[in-house]
């Protein structure tokens, strides 16, 4: 159940903790640092590396705490301190180093480093050598859908210019094949992706020139016309092996074995009853089409029903069964093979259209960001990438890693993303391979992994742990036990995960470390919507005289209203517990209510109001929907813009001036 915290402490073990929610990982961070303070590591020896700037904050403000506690307690509880951290031979020596950790750290020059994955390769960035090819002077960009809205309207007018070139015409292709809204989503995809595309053409065919990196933030300079989208459509074409410019459908068209297999089962059905006899010359007539097209056309809606399954076709006791089978499924596996090619050429077309306009709308992307000079989260963590890994200075930038930080700490390691494991990867292995690996721990929880929206991997962490377990003899230790939940509420977390056949087959029991805490878990019935009764004649509506029938609430706000009710009933008839264990009657800001997405919160708020229940809300504009806020923006509008009129009679009228219609 709970794990030995001396071998996690111990600063010269690397460790890979897998800790559940509520068990203690911030303390077990913030203690591995003092243990190493104690043990005369230099702060500046000293990387933490955090997914937010608040746990980083937190970190931090923790170890000014504990450091100022040691500096300024008596003996005893210095003692008490130390012994907890897994210190047991305590001698006036470690006392009097203990009571002048404050002094060092907060005189040491440099400073520990503790900071998010971003704001540390930010430092990497600006202390890289100036021939690295790395852009100066940029600006960190944290928002960037305004920008991808202006790269999409720049590739549109773009397009418009040339509407024969070939990215036009690709895109023309994908608003006929996806429409307008699928196109935008998946050249959206793209660059949001675009590391992993860079990172997958960084090594071209040798027969493509190559490409010199651009002065601008983010990756190497691409467009259209660069190769590297054909270049990778030849390469899943090699993969996939299936020609672009194949035609499935004429070549089985013209294959005898096709032919006679519709012939051998178009006999094996007229033996049959009539509705096998009709299919039979259903079968003739399509084969006897002149167009290759309409033959499989004709075939398929022969032999598969409008949901794209096959048809069952079973023999009758007067037939051959083994025969009727064996045509039947000769001729299935034939037209399969066909269809299945023509879903790789589906697939293929998409890809070299999707390539192809991506790329260009990265060209697009990554000049408006030149312009301002500004990089965003992935151009950071690229460049990065590209000086441990690929520049001319990789190996001086590990060597200055590796020179400073002996020791290095990683939270929320679930969060990771591939990319940014790369970084870590190729400075650990360049240590290993000249016998300086630096301590690493790692901590996390598999379970909690909520940023796949940036690129985050849950998978990356036993990735992770068997690789630093195998290069740098890691301990890989387990805690399971929370401090932070009830027993009921655990039993339900470990319920949902016993039952998940993939994903966590690893998974072990959550346990309570305070077993006698007061808890309770219940799931609201799942609210349906009620079917709509479809009318046995199709009824056609004058929009000009009868409006159109709506619902009155649908499944959200049904929901809403169940969920109003049982606040309304936890407080009226619910009992608590106080953290010192006396029970008192439940109240409204015991609750915390979390939704998936803010934008169904108004719906949540209105049913509560419904039930006078009060509430504090974080969706962003509630207070500007108030009457008070929008007289205050009229007054406003009206004294910076003095022909406002509208504006200027809302605010007579308001209770500011209260005057009369």
């Amino acid at each position: 159940m709970s794990m030995d915290n001396s071998i996690a402490l111990n600063p010269q073990h690397s460790v890979v903790v897998e800790a559940c929610a509520g068990s203690g990982k911030t303390w077990l961070l913030v203690s591995r640092i003092l243990r190493l303070l104690l043990a005369g590591v230099r702060p500046a020896e000293i990387l933490a590396i955090t997914f937010t700037r608040k746990a980083a904050q937190e970190m931090q403000a923790r170890l000014h705490e504990w450091l100022h506690l040691l500096a300024t307690q008596d003996d005893a509880t210095l003692q008490d301190f130390l012994k907890k951290r897994e210190l047991h031979e305590i001698d006036s020596d470690m006392l009097a180093r203990a009571r002048v950790l404050y002094r060092d750290f907060l005189l040491a020059q440099p400073a520990i480093t503790i900071n998010t994955f971003h704001g540390w390769f930010m430092q990497i960035i600006q202390r890289a050598p100036l021939n690295a090819g790395v852009p100066v002077g940029m600006q960190l960009l944290e928002r960037t859908s305004a920008l991808h809205q202006e790269a999409w309207q720049a590739l549109a007018e773009s397009l418009r210019a040339a509407p024969e070139s070939e990215t036009a015409l690709k895109m023309q292709w994908l608003f006929a094949e996806y429409g307008l809204h699928n196109t935008h989503a998946l050249l959206k995809n793209f660059i949001d992706k675009r590391a992993e595309w860079w990172a997958y053409t960084a090594t071209l065919s040798p027969s493509l020139p190559p490409r010199k990196l651009s002065p601008r933030g983010g990756g190497e300079r691409v467009s259209a016309g660069d190769g590297t989208a054909a270049w990778a459509v030849e390469k899943l074409c090699s993969e996939l092996e299936v020609d672009l410019d194949a035609d499935p459908i004429a070549d089985a068209c013209a294959d005898a074995t096709l032919q006679a297999a519709v012939l051998a089962f178009a006999q094996a059905l007229a033996t049959g009853t009539e509705v096998q006899r009709n299919n039979a010359r259903k079968l003739q007539v399509a084969w006897e089409a002149t167009d290759d097209q309409a033959r499989f056309a004709a075939l398929s809606s022969a032999l598969y029903t409008q949901a794209d399954e096959p048809r069952s076709f079973k023999p009758t006791k007067n037939q051959n069964a083994e025969t009727f089978l064996f045509a039947r499924d000769v001729l299935f596996d034939r037209l399969q093979a066909v269809r299945d090619v023509l879903t790789e050429l589906e697939v293929l077309r998409m890809n070299d259209a999707v390539l192809h306009c991506g790329v260009a709308l990265l060209e697009h992307f990554q000049q408006l960001k030149l312009r301002s000079q500004q990089m965003d989260f992935t151009d950071v963590e690229w460049q990065v990438c590209r000086l441990l890994n690929q520049s001319d200075c990789a190996e001086y930038m590990q060597y200055k890693l590796d020179s400073r930080y002996r020791h290095v700490l990683l939270d929320e390691f679930q969060d990771t993303n591939p990319v940014q494991w790369q970084i870590l990867q190729a400075w650990f292995s360049a240590s290993a391979a000249v016998e300086s690996r630096p301590t690493v721990f790692v901590v996390g929880d598999p379970k909690q992994s909520i940023y796949r929206f940036r690129r985050a991997d849950a998978r990356l962490f036993g990735e992770v742990s068997g690789w630093l377990q195998q290069e740098f003899g890691a301990h890989y230790l387990s805690q399971n036990v929370t401090r932070r939940n009830a027993p009921a509420v655990l039993q339900a977390v470990n319920d949902v995960f016993a039952q998940q056949p993939d994903g966590f087959v690893d998974f072990e029991e959550h346990f309570a470390h305070h077993t006698d805490l007061a808890g309770h878990v219940v799931a609201m019935p799942l609210i349906r919507g009620q079917n709509e009764q479809t009318p046995s004649e199709l009824e056609l509506r004058n929009p000009l005289i009868t409006p159109r029938e709506e619902k009155q609430s649908g499944e959200r706000e049904l929901e809403a209203e169940q969920f109003a009710a049982q606040i309304a009933d936890i407080v009226a008839n619910w009992s608590v517990q106080d953290q010192d264990g006396t029970p008192r009657r439940a109240e409204y800001h015991d609750i915390m209510v979390l939704v998936r997405k803010r934008i169904n919160l108004r719906v949540y708020e209105h049913a509560l109001r419904a039930r006078h229940i009060p509430f504090l809300t974080s969706r962003r504009g509630g207070l500007l929907d108030t009457l008070e806020a929008e007289d205050i923006q009229a007054l406003l509008t009206f004294l910076i813009t003095p022909f406002a009129d509208l504006e200027l009679a809302q605010t007579l009228r308001s209770p500011i001036f209260s005057c009369s219609d």
